[in-house]
């Protein structure tokens, strides 16, 4: 999840943004750079959510606002901008556990700590330790390392 965050001088609002599905990072990272010129107040925050592919969220003062900043984006869609309750954001911010989402056979990379940049697929998950354990997938034998659960990023799910 991305975001840029300041007090709202007016309420704000949520809108959604259709863009390209699996483009929404880089979308957001455009309109992060763009939220902070000083022309562009009035914009609060940049939501990602994982579920849901193909959509951004916009916290802002007014629909005008969002139209301003997505203007001339490649992957966003024209006429895409549609105003969100609060709550119906506010039911995909529940936080999960690392290790809820990681299960045997998914291909994972270490992203922090010593062994950082280290892909491999999960072949053991603690979950009372919050520890898998992985196998790299470039070694050239064999070697199971166990990593905490959130020190590893999913590159692929195992049936995807």
């Amino acid at each position: 999840m991305e975001g840029q965050s300041e007090a709202p001088s007016k309420p704000s609002k949520f809108f959604l943004v259709k863009v390209t599905a699996g483009q929404e990072r880089n979308v957001a990272k455009i309109l992060e750079t763009r939220v902070t010129s000083p022309e562009q107040q009035g914009i609060y925050s940049i939501l990602i959510l994982p579920e849901i592919r193909g959509y951004i969220f916009v916290e802002a003062e007014s629909r005008d606002k969002v139209s301003v900043l997505i203007h001339g984006i490649k992957h966003v869609k024209a006429g895409s901008i549609l105003p969100v309750k609060k709550e119906e954001i506010m039911i995909h911010l529940i936080e999960k556990p690392t290790i809820e989402m990681l299960s045997i056979g998914d291909t994972v990379e270490i992203i922090s700590g010593p062994l950082q940049g280290i892909s491999g697929k999960i072949i053991r998950v603690d979950k009372p330790k919050n520890e898998v354990t992985i196998e790299p997938t470039d070694a050239a034998f064999v070697l199971p390392i166990s990593v905490p659960a959130d020190q590893v990023r999913v590159l692929k799910e195992k049936g995807v």
